[in-house]
């Protein structure tokens, strides 16, 4: 924390840097054209990568900021969801909306937590039969290539040790539990503040008519973001919902547990599709001594994610995003390695309200059309 801390510090001071760069003619000169375009150019690029470098340094401080973010961001989303139904000319009072998307929200984290817990308990009771299971079928693979050299027990236990994998795998999750409460502590801070948001902007900002535009870039990145949102999340759940039954069907353990999973995994582009089904495929072949469940459940959940991925989803996100899938990939590689896991899911978000900044001014837009799906942006 300390060092993420530091690294804020940094940022700032490095921000400050440029100012004082670019402030020869007076504090409004940051925003006036460089005659040289070539410094222009090679400052943006050295800014750019502090940026990047202080984001994985500092991600001890960035990402529970920027997850307790997407919550209060939920939250709010929510509140206004349940305030759009009425009885009559009746409405939830927006208050009591909040406090209701609050309680909805704790209890989801909640099932959550007591469910990935309750499985992770029993992952880690059942790890030895699956560890005899995988050595048995390992040998017979080895047997069938006609191999001389078969390896020992010991041998493959050295390398694949599913009970440390699983109990490793649970002080992960642990680890994650822990910090929700800097994240919680994060959002309570937001919620306090969001009451004064709107004053803020209205006095950083003398202009009537350049309120109006923030204004309503904002309300653009927040109907985008609101959208992506719901869509995917009524995606990722009829994903999840239909790879658990066919999961019970099959008869793999864990079958809510790997539901839970994939509604998750869902979210992360391209590769969360694929590791949703990967995972509890390759369980069926410790789990069943036969060859039969393994193909049956890549078959099943392969055809749910094409059926959702490739036609449903698409089909009700639209041109929304404006993203290149080009861009889509490169944004979660890149955030994957700036920040992990937590970046992975908020690579879409992060690039959408990038795109939607850098379509505003005249001098970015050029990138925005680059990072657009057909070349057509709406500044």
């Amino acid at each position: 924390m300390i060092q993420g801390f530091y690294s804020f510090v940094l940022f700032l001071q490095i921000i400050f840097a440029v100012v004082r760069f670019y402030d020869y003619d007076g504090y409004m000169s940051i925003v006036q054209p460089v005659k040289d375009r070539s410094v222009h150019i090679a400052l943006g690029f050295i800014v750019l990568c502090f940026v990047f470098y202080i984001l994985n340094v500092g991600r001890a401080l960035f990402v529970p900021l920027v997850v307790a973010i997407g919550i209060w961001y939920l939250i709010n989303a929510l509140a206004k969801w349940y305030h759009h139904f009425h009885i009559g000319k009746w409405r939830i009072p927006l208050k009591l909306c909040f406090l209701v998307s609050i309680l909805t929200l704790s209890a989801g984290i909640w099932g959550v937590i007591d469910l990935i817990s309750d499985n992770m308990a029993r992952v880690v009771v059942a790890a030895p039969t699956y560890q005899a299971n995988l050595e048995t079928l390992f040998i017979a693979l080895l047997a069938e290539l006609n191999l001389n050299a078969q390896p020992t027990i010991e041998q493959i236990t050295q390398y694949i040790d599913l009970g440390n994998m699983a109990g490793g795998l649970a002080r992960v999750f642990t680890g994650i539990i822990g910090k929700t409460i800097i994240v919680l502590v994060y959002v309570v801070f937001l919620l306090i503040e969001q009451r004064t948001f709107s004053q803020k902007i209205a006095r950083m900002i003398d202009d009537d008519k350049q309120e109006n535009r923030v204004r309503a870039i904002l309300a653009n990145i927040d109907a985008k973001i609101r959208l992506y949102i719901g869509v995917k999340t009524l995606m990722s759940a009829l994903t999840g919902a239909l790879s658990y039954l066919v999961l019970k069907w099959v008869g793999v353990d864990f079958a809510a547990f790997w539901g839970l999973i994939i509604f998750f995994l869902n979210f992360i582009p391209m590769i969360g599709s694929l590791a949703g089904i990967i995972f509890p495929t390759l369980l069926t072949l410790v789990q069943f001594d036969t060859y039969t469940p393994f193909i049956i459940t890549s078959i099943g959940l392969s055809s749910v994610q094409m059926l959702i991925g490739n036609f449903l989803d698409p089909k009700m996100m639209g041109d929304t995003l404006n993203l290149s899938p080009l861009v889509i990939l490169l944004s979660l590689a890149m955030w994957g390695m700036i920040w992990g896991i937590p970046g992975m899911f908020l690579s879409i978000p992060i690039m959408v309200i990038t795109t939607i900044m850098l379509s505003q001014f005249s001098t970015t837009q050029p990138i925005a059309v680059l990072l657009s799906k057909r070349g057509q942006i709406h500044a």
